[in-house]
């Protein structure tokens, strides 16, 4: 996790296409989340953009974040399981 949360300086030009209350609407949940350990990416940015912008569903947006969510979840499953077969 970096030590400031940057993501708008990291990928301003996804931000341009927003007014202030968008941005605010998007950079609260987005640093919640950076506060709590997690590291929001550019996909995570994007998604969270197109469901404000309004080209995406509610919908959609959780069906997208619930996928991204388990595939995280088998993944991170997977190393679990390869870390105990090597006995570590």
């Amino acid at each position: 996790m970096s030590d400031h949360f940057d993501l708008h300086l990291r990928s301003p030009e996804l931000f341009e296409p927003l007014t202030e209350e968008q941005r605010r609407n998007i950079m609260q949940p987005l640093a919640s989340s950076w506060l709590e350990g997690d590291n929001p990416t550019r996909e995570d940015v994007t998604l969270l953009i197109d469901y404000e912008l309004g080209r995406i569903t509610a919908e959609e947006y959780d069906r997208q974040a619930l996928a991204k969510a388990l595939a995280y979840q088998v993944l991170t499953s997977q190393n679990v399981d390869q870390h105990a077969e090597e006995g570590e």
